[in-house]
């Protein structure tokens, strides 16, 4: 009987944590009412071309006249993207410049355009705008690359 008296406080210590457990329960989110597309799985969306123009900054894709220091007024950033428009024979780059201050870590398979596309139009870019950058070259084959 003595051992029963002291299971009388554990015991009502697990229905007051029973009785919470079960009204804390009934005040979920219920997701499974929601439709799909109204925040159930999520409401992540590729950029329209109005957003793009919006959050980044267009600028004309020379880097020859970049090398040559006779472009002003380059916004310091990442270049993110292109955009090419073609005239007949002939054809305008853009590049999409996020000028945010942001980091950026590049990451795919071999022979997808990791260097040629990402790295060194952005090593071009930051070296035409004057800004500061840090980059690593684990296998040490591209420092007679850069001028």
């Amino acid at each position: 009987m003595e051992n029963l008296i002291k299971l009388i406080p554990l015991f009502l210590i697990f229905s007051v944590f029973m009785i919470f457990m079960f009204l804390a329960d009934r005040k979920t989110l219920n997701i499974k009412s929601k439709t799909v597309g109204d925040g159930q799985h999520g409401s992540a969306s590729f950029a329209t071309p109005k957003e793009i123009s919006k959050s980044f900054k267009r600028v004309n894709y020379e880097p020859n006249l970049w090398r040559e220091g006779k472009t002003k007024d380059l916004p310091q950033g990442i270049i993110i993207g292109c955009n090419i428009v073609k005239f007949g024979k002939k054809k305008k780059v853009s590049a999409i410049v996020d000028e945010g201050d942001v980091h950026s870590l590049m990451i795919g398979a071999a022979g997808v355009g990791k260097t040629a596309k990402f790295l060194y139009p952005n090593i071009e870019y930051c070296c035409a705008t004057g800004m500061s950058f840090v980059t690593s070259d684990t296998k040490g084959v591209r420092l007679d690359r850069v001028q």
